[in-house]
């Protein structure tokens, strides 16, 4: 016996939302996007905090293989909910666009506000690649005219080359993107050899705010929290080619002290047509999957050209880091939720309170979800956090295909467990969109591809993959210090091969030549050496880097 919550809904209704959100609002949204599209996935970001849509077209954005015009998702957003001092709550949220935005692009100021002139300036995505920041490295000396732009204008601290939307001048007086900081003062200075801090082949890094120019979408009491964002990929000719990473930082500009706070993730999911959608929760691997209500994407309505016909693939987000996880030892999630395209009291959420009960597995109307494994029904037995638990393999359980829902348009809510997020602070959040080619869809389903998928992107994101390069990695394997030194210099060898080490001057002349051994340090007398910069080439197998250091 089963309930069935999924009328047939249109995308139109979406379409219709968003326009009367243009039309309703002073403060025009801002278009700026980029994709990360290193690997398998072509993913759209956005700098109001959604993503894998096109708000101008109501098209998906998140494209599966790259380059087969088919799609793997429709739109993602984050969702940010906690209690202050006086158990008021307070809501940050994005969807379509229909009422508005919560979320702006820009930091906030000391006061926890964002003006409409300082987001546009911060209405920009900055990306950059692995090859770039090789390429930069075996730079002996760096100028504005042979610095990439990427690493020119990142927007780091301290930078007097940081430029935002139209080449705004930034000034950036506080820890924002991060870089390898070679002299350790702080400041990020590209022309004295630092570049950005990233991971993968290709990183893009945006943020965005909850207490600008409007916060409409939820209607509730903001924040005034700023997201740092980075998004990253990797390309290896394995599974972690269809895997994105979204890693947030939470700076909590306000000065409350915020109790059961919560980050979620909402997903129109979508594989191809978007109504024969099924909903499952791993909680082992804190993962929400997205699979076919059978194995043929858009059979049921004449195969259109966006669908991807018998054995589609499969995608979900899993929860790779969250407040609480300490070394091996994970939390769990705090819920797994869904709702539907309507207004149901499974339906689309509309006031804070709603968006909020979606964060804690309840209904809009604030209902606990319960499931009774006995009758295998649900809305009744013990309440649970999440919905849909049980692999289809199993003979018994609570998945779609047992409890008979019909395929629909889904949307998903994967929340972090309850935290802290006190006045000041700062808190650290990563999740992944991971892709199945195999799997199939209901009844046939398995759910073996996607947990690999999910298993590979939680592997490497705690042992990262070493880098494609034909260059050392300095900020990892070789360290000079002190910076600037006086009369000695330590080189530190952290590879495991020996190398030879040659200083030259800013001109190119060289100084010395010296061995380096695997795993030691190696003390060289500067005292000699005038005053000024000097550079110091380390040859390996791995190629030739270059470092910097300053002679005081």
């Amino acid at each position: 016996m089963g309930i069935n919550l999924y009328p047939i809904m249109k995308k139109a209704i979406i379409a219709a939302f968003v326009l009367s959100a243009f039309t309703a609002h002073a403060q025009t949204s801002f278009t700026t996007h980029d994709s990360i599209n290193a690997n398998n996935i072509n993913a759209r970001i956005m700098v109001h905090g959604d993503m894998w849509w096109d708000p101008a077209t109501d098209k998906q954005k998140c494209e599966f293989p790259k380059g087969s015009g088919r799609q793997i998702g429709f739109a993602g957003a984050l969702w940010l909910s906690g209690y202050d001092q006086s158990n008021k709550l307070h809501v940050a949220a994005q969807t379509y666009r229909q009422d508005g935005n919560d979320y702006w692009p820009g930091p906030l100021d000391d006061g926890g506000n964002l003006d409409y002139a300082t987001s546009a300036q911060w209405a920009k995505i900055w990306k950059v690649t692995r090859a770039e920041i090789n390429q930069y490295k075996a730079t002996v000396y760096h100028t504005t005219a042979n610095t990439p732009s990427s690493i020119l204008t990142w927007p780091a601290k301290g930078n007097a080359y940081a430029r935002g939307k139209d080449s705004s001048v930034l000034v950036i007086d506080r820890d924002m993107a991060p870089f390898v900081d070679l002299n350790g003062d702080g400041k990020y200075q590209p022309l004295k050899g630092e570049y950005p801090a990233i991971k993968g082949e290709q990183t893009l890094w945006w943020v965005f705010s909850d207490n600008g120019p409007t916060h409409a979408q939820s209607k509730g009491n903001p924040l005034k929290v700023e997201v740092q964002a980075m998004a990253y990929a990797y390309k290896r000719g394995t599974l972690i080619d269809n895997v994105v990473y979204y890693d947030y930082t939470l700076v909590n500009r306000s000065a409350n002290d915020y109790h059961d706070f919560r980050l979620a993730f909402m997903e129109d999911v979508q594989i191809g047509y978007y109504m024969d959608e099924f909903l499952a929760f791993d909680s082992g691997r804190r993962l929400e999957i997205c699979y076919n209500g059978t194995n043929n994407d858009g059979g049921t309505a004449g195969n259109p050209s966006n669908s991807y016909g018998k054995n589609p693939p499969l995608t979900g987000v899993t929860l790779i880091s969250q407040p609480g996880d300490v070394d091996a030892d994970y939390v769990p999630a705090g819920s797994f939720m869904f709702y539907n395209n309507d207004l149901t009291v499974i339906g689309n959420p509309n006031v804070d309170t709603q968006y909020n009960h979606y964060m804690r597995s309840r209904y809009r109307n604030g209902f606990h979800i319960k499931y009774d494994p006995i009758t295998n029904t649900w809305g009744v037995g013990t309440e649970r956090n999440y919905v849909f638990v049980t692999d289809p393999t199993k003979p018994d359980g609570w998945y779609e295909c047992s409890v008979g829902n019909n395929p629909g348009d889904r949307r998903s809510v994967l929340a972090t467990n309850d935290f802290e997020l006190k006045a000041g602070k700062r808190e650290r959040v990563v999740m992944a969109k991971v892709v199945s080619a195999v799997g199939g869809g209901c009844p046939g389903v398995s759910f073996n591809g996607i947990k690999e998928v999910s298993d590979t992107a939680w592997h490497n994101y705690y042992n990262p993959p070493v880098s494609v390069t034909n260059t050392l990695q300095p900020e990892k394997v070789v360290r000079v210090y002190p910076n600037p030194a006086h009369n000695t210099l330590i080189v530190k060898n952290e590879t495991a091969i020996d190398m030879p080490i040659t200083i030259c001057n800013i001109l190119g002349q060289v100084m010395g030549v010296y061995e380096s051994r695997r795993g030691a340090e190696q003390v060289i007398d500067i005292g000699a050496y005038a005053p000024g910069v000097y550079v110091v080439k380390c040859s390996g197998e791995g190629g030739v880097s270059t470092l910097k250091f300053v002679k005081e």
